[in-house]
């Protein structure tokens, strides 16, 4: 399988990031958070994939929500990993509220 992926933009380039990983289910998964004043994880149920590639932020699916519950956020996710697997290549789920 191969995933496409596109760049983040400037304007997604110019905030910072932090990285937090969990494990659901006996699954690691890596979730980027933008650092703002209030230090806490979005409470959005709609979910993005990305991975970081050589220090460079990227989008998987163009950078949009793609999974609307963690069921399918864990699918996505395991055949993310399962292209990423055995490169340095650091997969992660964005978090993001639907208006």
């Amino acid at each position: 399988m191969n995933l496409k992926t596109t760049t983040f933009t400037d304007y997604e380039n110019k905030k910072n990031y932090e990285m937090s990983s969990f494990n659901e289910l006996g699954m690691g998964i890596n979730i980027l958070n933008e650092v703002t004043q209030y230090y806490k994880i979005p409470s959005g149920n709609f979910y993005k994939f990305g991975v970081i590639i050589d220090g460079l932020h990227n989008w998987y699916f163009n950078g949009i929500a793609v999974a609307d519950s963690r069921q399918k956020m864990r699918e996505i996710y395991s055949a993310i990993l399962q292209v990423n697997n055995g490169t340095q290549n650091t997969p992660f789920i964005y978090k993001v509220k639907r208006v």
